[in-house]
């Protein structure tokens, strides 16, 4: 009666006992080519972490550079547009100056005399 019931069990599961064989003849060589591919994997991604990592760097240190440059641009931005240095340049190479009430001239426009004018 026993050995009825086992050979009933050995005929349902034959696909087990297929996989049994396999694992039992090549389970230590498949679990050791997945843990080559993973050291594979886990290199591969050092690697690529690596290389973020250093462009990261490069870029972060060309926005400082290009942050120091805004700054000294801003600043000689603001030293040329003083309003005492543009007066000088002013005065050197235009031959501006000030202007005194006596040479000040005064002209009208002809649109607002005549419109300033009474009507007959």
């Amino acid at each position: 009666m026993a050995k009825a019931k086992s050979s009933e069990t050995n005929r349902l599961w034959p696909f087990y006992s297929l996989v049994a064989l396999f694992v039992r003849r090549f389970g230590l060589l498949l679990l050791g080519g997945l843990v080559v591919y993973s050291a594979i994997l886990v290199a591969a991604q050092t690697h690529q972490y690596r290389l973020a990592t250093s462009e990261y760097k490069k870029l972060e240190d060309e926005q400082n550079l290009l942050d120091l440059n805004w700054q000294k641009l801003r600043l000689e931005q603001s030293a040329l547009a003083e309003h005492s240095r543009i007066e000088a340049i002013a005065e050197k190479k235009l031959k501006m100056k000030h202007l005194d009430k006596k040479s000040e001239v005064i002209v009208e426009s002809e649109i607002k005399r005549e419109t300033q004018k009474p009507r007959e």
